[in-house]
């Protein structure tokens, strides 16, 4: 009786992984496709064609479509289960049905999107500095500079880790050995830490930004001793 009950546990707990499982991948399949959108926004803004204040109705629709996909994708992995934990990280289920063409169409959508994404950058950086006037060259430079240092590395790393984590679509990449724990366990930290890349980045080569990061923990930072100083004063008058 108790290992019935142990079993149909165990059976739930897993079925509630592979939910999760879905989950990541979706936010993982919609990450890189927002992304892009949003760099060919910065494009179109920066060129004039639309207003930072204002949403064309394209873009209306491409978010839509990439939300409806995702959602596809996340209702039937949550159907066919095809999302397992394979220690240490998650990858499609090669019994569960249809994992391999999901896995076929998530890479087919990402590749693509990274290449745009990259060649949206690279058109920014051109305007920069078709744009630039003599009084600005200087500061022109480090924008050039900062815009291709970022989009580089982000673009880079990315590819890097949707090739490597993927060895039967690219054969060339399979000396890595990902069936290795300890492989899969760097790729899959690399996966963790790719959250963290693009926020990085932005603070490293915005100065304005990291500017108002500093006035902001100062702003905290002087407010908690503040605080901790009238809290004696106060007291000396009760």
């Amino acid at each position: 009786m108790i290992y019935r009950e142990f079993s149909v546990l165990v059976k739930n707990i897993f079925k509630i992984t592979q939910i999760i499982g879905s989950m990541t991948n979706t936010s993982w399949i919609g990450d890189i496709p927002m992304m892009t959108i949003l760099s060919i926004c910065r494009v179109l803004v920066f060129s004039n064609h639309i207003k930072s204040n204002k949403t064309p109705k394209f873009v209306k629709i491409l978010v839509i479509c990439l939300l409806s996909w995702i959602s596809f994708v996340f209702i039937s992995g949550c159907i066919t289960q095809n999302i397992i934990f394979l220690d240490p990280g998650w990858g499609y289920d090669p019994t569960a049905p249809y994992s391999e063409l999901f896995n076929v169409l998530e890479i087919s959508l990402t590749i693509p999107s990274l290449v745009i994404s990259y060649l949206s950058y690279l058109t920014i950086t051109f305007l920069i500095c078709t744009k630039r006037t003599l009084k600005s060259h200087g500061r022109s430079r480090k924008e050039e500079i900062r815009i291709l240092l970022q989009s580089t590395f982000i673009t880079t790393y990315l590819a890097i880790l949707v090739i490597t984590w993927n060895p039967d679509l690219f054969p060339f990449v399979k000396f890595l050995d990902v069936s290795k724990k300890r492989n899969r366990a760097i790729i899959n930290g690399l996966w963790i830490l790719h959250c963290y890349i693009n926020p990085a980045m932005i603070i490293i080569f915005n100065k304005p930004i990291r500017e108002s990061c500093k006035k902001v923990l100062n702003r905290k930072c002087c407010g908690s001793n503040s605080i901790s100083v009238l809290k004696p004063s106060n007291s000396l008058f009760t």
